[in-house]
C-alpha cells in the first residue's frame, strides 16, 4: 500500500475527479472544482493510483497549517470505490495528522469509524436522504402521517411551483434571510459559491425551484440545488415568512420529491443537526446518513491550549 501525501500542485485532477466518481461514497464537494472554488487552499492524500482519496483542505495562522471546514462544504474524508476498511482509514488520518497538527474538518458518511486515539475526537452530524428511484405514489406513501396531513393543508392554498435559472438571485436571497444564523459564512464564501454555480451550470448541474403565489405572483420560497450523477444536494433553501404562513416548504419538497420520482437519484436534504430542521426532514424519510466531524488538536504546548 502507498500513502502518498500530494500539495495542490501535484495532484492529477483527471485521476482525482475519476476516484470521486467511481466511488461508492463519491459526493459533489470532493470534485476538482468544487474544492477549487470553495477551498481556501487544499491539498490531498492518495492511495496507490488514485485507487482512494481525502481531500485536505487548509488555512495558516501564525505560519502553522491546519485544516478546517469551508463553508457550503459538507462533508470530506476518504473516497474509494472498495468499502473503507479502518485501517486504511487510521492510516489516511495519521498522514493527514503528521502534516496538519490541528484540525476541525468533517469526514463521510461511509467513514463511520472509532477512532481509537484519545487526541481525536468524533461526533456524528445528521444528514436526511431520500432514494427516489421508486414512484412517487410508493414515495408520498411512506411520508409521516403528520407530513400528509401539512400537505393536505398546503394544497388548499393557491400555491405553484416553477423553474428557474436564476442561481445569483436564490444565492442573494439565501445571504439574506439566514446570514445571521450561519456566523461563519463570510461575504466572501458567498461569492466563491456563486462562482462555483456559474462553472455548474454551465453543465446544467445547478437547478432552481421556485414556490410562487398563484393569485399574488408572490414568491414564496425558493432553493438551489446541486447535481452530480447519484444525487440532488439541497444547498440553499429559503422560506420567506408569507410561505411558512402558508406551508411553502411541505408543498415545495413534495413537488420536488413528485418531479424526480422513478430516477437513478437521491435527494441530499443536507443536514441537520438543528432540531426543528430535522424534524421536518426526518418527517419525509427515515434514512439519516450520519457522518463524523472529527477535532484534533496536536500543536506545541504554548499554542495548544488557544485552540481549546
Amino acid at each position: 500500500m502507498l500513502l502518498r501525501y500530494l500539495s495542490y500542485q501535484e495532484i492529477d485532477k483527471t485521476k482525482w475527479d475519476q476516484c470521486i466518481r467511481k466511488s461508492v461514497n463519491g459526493l459533489i464537494y470532493a470534485e476538482s472544482v468544487y474544492l477549487d472554488h470553495m477551498a481556501a487552499h487544499w491539498d490531498g492524500i492518495v492511495l496507490n493510483n488514485y485507487e482512494a482519496v481525502m481531500p485536505l483542505t487548509w488555512k495558516k495562522k501564525l505560519g502553522i497549517k491546519y485544516l478546517y471546514q469551508p463553508s457550503f462544504f459538507q462533508q470530506g474524508g476518504i473516497f474509494s470505490a472498495e468499502e473503507i476498511s479502518q485501517e486504511l482509514a487510521a492510516a489516511f488520518l495519521e498522514l493527514a495528522a503528521e502534516k496538519f497538527r490541528f484540525a476541525e474538518i468533517t469526514l463521510n458518511y461511509k467513514n463511520l469509524l472509532v477512532q481509537k486515539n484519545k487526541l481525536v475526537k468524533t461526533t456524528l452530524r445528521n444528514n436526511f436522504v431520500l432514494n427516489l428511484e421508486d414512484s412517487y405514489a410508493d414515495l408520498s406513501g411512506n411520508f409521516s402521517t403528520y407530513i400528509k396531513q401539512r400537505l393536505k393543508k398546503a394544497y388548499a392554498f393557491p400555491l405553484v411551483y416553477k423553474k428557474s435559472t436564476d442561481y445569483k438571485y436564490a444565492i442573494r436571497l439565501y445571504k439574506k434571510l439566514y446570514q445571521e444564523r450561519l456566523p461563519s459564512f463570510a461575504d466572501k464564501d458567498y461569492r466563491n459559491f456563486e462562482k462555483l454555480c456559474v462553472n455548474l451550470a454551465e453543465n446544467k448541474r445547478v437547478l432552481i425551484r421556485q414556490v410562487y403565489h398563484a393569485e399574488t405572483n408572490e414568491l414564496l420560497a425558493m432553493v438551489l440545488l446541486l447535481r452530480d450523477k447519484k444525487r440532488l444536494y439541497n444547498m440553499a433553501s429559503s422560506l420567506l415568512p408569507a410561505g411558512k404562513k402558508l406551508l411553502a416548504n411541505y408543498y415545495f419538497y413534495n413537488e420536488i420529491i413528485r418531479e424526480f420520482a422513478e430516477t437513478p437519484l437521491v435527494l441530499d436534504f443536507e443536514g441537520s443537526d438543528v432540531p426543528g430542521i430535522a424534524y421536518f426532514y426526518g418527517k419525509f424519510t427515515s434514512t439519516n446518513e450520519q457522518y463524523p466531524f472529527i477535532r484534533y488538536n496536536r500543536l506545541p504546548a504554548p499554542i495548544r491550549f488557544l485552540k481549546d
